[in-house]
């Protein structure tokens, strides 16, 4: 036996047809998609109202911007860095760099004041611990 029975043919038609009409509701008509008012909440209403260009605003920003970019960019970072490199390549004393004090015994003399370290107490105490 060769090919369709009747009733296969039937359903087979049926099916074509089926997804004839499937494939036509899936066309948008002119008034698709049907979309909620939008209703912006107070973060997006100001960057809306901000961001149109020539704004007073959106003008001051750039203005700032700019100016500190200038400060930053131009003149801070550079002299950071030429800071940095004289500090730590060229100069040959470490002036912002605080090495360790020499050692104070009691009969020392200090060098900046001229003062004679004291003696220290001698503690006599019967018991130790």
């Amino acid at each position: 036996m060769s090919g369709f029975t009747p009733d296969e043919k039937l359903r087979l038609q049926q099916l074509r047809e089926l997804r004839r009409r499937w494939l036509k509701d899936q066309e948008l008509s002119p008034r698709e998609p049907v979309l909620p008012p939008e209703n912006p909440g107070f973060v997006e209403r100001f960057w809306q109202r901000f961001l149109r260009p020539q704004t007073p605003w959106r003008l001051q920003v750039y203005k700032a911007y700019g100016n500190v970019y200038c400060i930053v960019g131009i003149l801070l970072i550079p002299s950071w860095i030429v800071h940095y490199y004289i500090k730590y390549h060229v100069a040959t004393e470490p002036y912002g760099i605080m090495e360790l004090k020499p050692r104070l015994f009691p009969g020392d003399r200090i060098v900046e004041t001229g003062e004679v370290l004291p003696p220290l107490k001698e503690e006599h105490e019967e018991h130790h611990h």
